[in-house]
């Protein structure tokens, strides 16, 4: 019997080939996070308070921008492009510190 059937299945027409799936391409949004930056001892000159940054990531437009808000609501920002960004480096120690090394 089984072998009747794939006789049957393989003189039948070929299927129809598969349509594609017609899905809308699912954008990613932007994220936003609150990060602060860690001070080294080789910059003496920043030890004290630290400071707070928003980092908004564009996976689709490939963009980091790191945003400072200063004193009087004055705003700082660096916009870097994915192809500045040369490695991400995720700590082993602390669970929450990523490092991120840019193109001179």
């Amino acid at each position: 019997q089984a072998l009747k059937a794939l006789q049957e299945m393989s003189s039948a027409s070929p299927a129809a080939p598969p349509q594609p799936l017609s899905r809308k391409a699912k954008s990613i949004p932007v994220q936003t996070f609150e990060v602060k930056v860690d001070i080294t001892l080789g910059d003496l000159t920043k030890i004290g308070k630290s400071q707070k940054y928003t980092l908004s990531v564009d996976v689709e437009g490939g963009k980091l921008v790191v945003l400072k808000k200063q004193k009087d609501s004055q705003e700082d920002w660096n916009t870097f492009t994915h192809d500045k960004i040369r490695q991400l480096i995720k700590s082993q120690r602390v669970q929450n510190k990523l490092g991120i090394v840019f193109e001179k």
